[in-house]
């Protein structure tokens, strides 16, 4: 049996309505070093050293809001290629832009884009996006026996939970159903959830931390 324990990152700038940036480029804001600091607590009373692996994506305010955590337990990190959150909006685009004006790019996203077309050369599609996470479920399901801790994002997480549901996401309505879906599911900072994998058995999943909701909940990436 497999227990993967995902964690959404801790406050971002953007999470925070600070300047555009890259997507893999976002670091934490102060309250999101708290908010790490206190998840690192957490893992630590919660699971203690039955932790076999540690795995983050590779931007960076998964790697910030994983380090508290490693210092602890002093296991060297993996990168998961796939499990960077979805980079829907072109940052060719976003770049110099206002906070509510990436909002409301990103609710003009959801509605209109077709699930196939990326917002631009540097953003990818939705379809893309789904087919990454799903890639990344069955690399979950090849690793070792035991328990995994790994760092990942929101709207990732959502996809995951929508897949888990049997939910598909082949055309426009489809994206439309996940955006509802997942602003009415999506993950806090630093709240975490709890993945089993068991052999002859349908994956489950359950929020095992919760956290008390702050701006940090919204964004526009």
């Amino acid at each position: 049996m497999k227990q993967i324990y995902l964690v959404r990152h801790g406050q971002s700038t953007s999470n925070a309505g600070g300047k555009a940036q890259p997507n893999a480029q976002i670091e934490l804001t102060e309250l999101g070093q708290q908010q790490v600091a206190e998840v690192a607590e957490w893992l630590e009373e919660t699971l203690g050293d039955s932790v076999d692996e540690v795995h983050f994506s590779r931007f960076i305010r998964t790697q910030q809001t994983a380090q508290p955590y490693i210092d602890k337990v002093g296991i060297e990190p993996k990168v998961i290629e796939g499990l960077q959150e979805f980079d829907y909006l072109s940052f060719k685009k976003t770049n110099g832009t206002t906070f509510a004006t990436r909002l409301q790019m990103a609710d003009e996203y959801w509605l209109r884009q077709d699930p196939r077309q990326a917002d631009g050369e540097d953003a990818e599609s939705f379809h893309e996006f789904c087919e990454r996470v799903a890639g990344v479920l069955e690399h979950f399901k090849t690793l070792p026996a035991g328990k995994h801790v790994v760092f990942t994002h929101g709207l990732w997480m959502s996809m995951l939970i929508w897949q888990l549901l049997g939910q598909p996401c082949e055309d426009n309505g489809h994206l439309q159903k996940f955006r509802q879906f997942e602003l009415s599911i999506r993950p806090r900072n630093c709240e975490v959830f709890l993945l089993t994998l068991c052999e002859g058995h349908p994956p489950a999943i359950t929020k095992v931390r919760t956290c008390a909701p702050t701006s940090s909940d919204v964004h526009a990436t």
